[in-house]
């Protein structure tokens, strides 16, 4: 009768425990990792002011302080590239055939024949 009881009263605990709500919480305040270099722990604190300040890929915020919208700036990472009188592709057949090699545009002849057959095979 004992082994039953064993038994029952570990079937009945529960196999999961709820938070405790009287427990302290921890404090959320960004910080840096722990095993971070100290050249990233020394400047976390400009970290957090560009990041606040920072654009976040708005575009209005992406957008020029001029309003000069032509399109004559590269991006930062290329530095300045002018664009102004070059001549941009509107498809992609239009480029020299290198560029046509790319896996995106090869397609194999199962895919062709599903698109030309209206996808109904």
């Amino acid at each position: 009768m004992l082994r039953t009881l064993v038994r029952r009263a570990h079937v009945h605990k529960p196999g999961f425990r709820f938070p405790d709500r009287k427990a302290p919480k921890e404090s959320h305040t960004p910080h840096p990792h722990p095993a971070a270099p100290s050249s990233i722990v020394e400047s976390f604190d400009h970290f957090q002011k560009v990041f606040s300040s920072g654009p976040h890929f708005h575009p209005e915020k992406l957008q020029s302080q001029s309003g000069d919208n032509s399109g004559s700036k590269g991006s930062g990472l290329l530095g300045d590239v002018d664009m102004q009188g070059r001549e941009v592709a509107e498809d992609v057949h239009l480029l020299p055939e290198r560029f046509w090699r790319t896996p995106a545009l090869q397609f194999s002849d199962e895919e062709i024949e599903a698109v030309m057959s209206g996808g109904a095979n």
